[in-house]
Parts: structure tokens; sequence; C-alpha cells
């Protein structure tokens, strides 16, 4: 079955902003990341609209750290703390690790944790709906074709990524806590000491 943590996505409460510029709307939307707890559902299509798999996970952010758990069909821990990125596979006994800048480098979650000038640089943004943002990819060589950012009044609610050839994931966030239960245990990876790192 396929993985679907490449394209961990974080979701978070936000203010929303007067209309005017896409750009700049999703950009505050997007400056205003701060804490979140919640949990997920991800479904993965392929390129004929075929579910290819469904999971459910929590996810707990304190930018920039962020941890990522997959839950079900299969354990998977994704966790960032500023300067590395680790993916942990306990059914695998493995464990990658990456330095941060590169691990992001044309990721989905890149637009929700960048700059201004990352999002200025990277992509054309346009609103599809009041509350419905596309994000596509300027670099030709992009491995996503579009990112689509739904918020639900204050919360950014649901993240759509396609792919080039048609391929697409959804991501959706529910039952969100309050931000207090969010620990600075939660951006730690204790891992047995029989684990392979690569």
């Amino acid at each position: 079955m396929p993985r679907l943590g490449w394209c961990l996505l974080l979701a978070v409460a936000v203010a929303a902003p007067a209309q005017g510029d896409p750009r700049s709307e999703l950009q505050q939307r997007l400056d205003a990341l701060g804490r979140l707890a919640a949990d997920f559902t991800q479904a993965q299509y392929g390129t004929r609209g075929e579910l290819l798999e469904k999971a459910r996970g929590r996810v707990r952010l304190a930018r920039p750290n962020f941890r990522w758990e997959l839950i079900e069909p299969y354990r998977q821990i994704i966790v960032a703390d500023g300067e590395t990125l680790k993916v942990y596979d306990p059914d695998l006994e493995q464990v990658s690790v990456r330095p941060i800048e590169e691990a992001l480098t044309d990721a989905p979650l890149a637009v929700l944790t960048g700059s201004a000038a990352t999002l200025s640089a990277e992509y054309e943004v346009a609103r599809l709906e009041p509350e419905r943002f596309s994000l596509r990819p300027l670099a030709e060589d992009a491995l996503i074709a579009e990112i689509i950012l739904a918020f639900d009044s204050s919360r950014l609610s649901r993240i759509a990524i396609r792919g080039p050839l048609g391929q697409r994931t959804d991501v959706h966030l529910n039952r969100f806590e309050d931000i207090s239960v969010v620990q600075p245990s939660d951006f730690e990876l204790n891992l047995p000491a029989d684990v392979e790192v690569y």
C-alpha cells in the first residue's frame, strides 16, 4: 500500500481576513499559524479517481515544530523539530532523518510553514471561492500540480493535493482540541535501540 506520509499537512485555527488580493489573504491566514491539536482523515485516489487508501491519525503543531501521526491502517510517525524531519515506521523498524530544508522542498507542508517570500516565489495563488484557495507550483518539474486549501470560518479544514497525472490526496481535519494539550514532548521521537536509521 502507498505511504501517505509525504503529503504531510497540518491545519490550524486562523483569523479570517477581509477579501482582497488572494495571495495576501492566504498569507495572512498562514501567518496566523501557531499551535494546533486535531485528528485527521486522509484518502488517496488514483488517476482514474479510484480510492487507493484511507488513513486516520492526529496532528500536533507548535511552529516550527510538528508531529503527524498515522494510526490506521498502519503506524507512521513524522516529527520535525525545526532542524530535522524524522519519518518513523514502527512496522519496518526504520527511521529516515533529513535536514528540514531538504525535506520540505516541493512539499505541501512548506506552504503552511513558509514565508510570504516562499509563497510568492514558488506558487500562483487564486481564490476558487471565498473560503477556498488554489496554489499551483511555478516550477515546471514540481512533484505536485495543485494544492487546495479550504477554510471553514476561522479554521483550515481541508487540504487537497493533486498530482501531475491526476492522482490526489484529501486531508480533512476534525476533533480540534484545546491547544494547551500540545507539549514539547510531542516533538521528541524516542526510538528503540535496534531501529535502522537511514
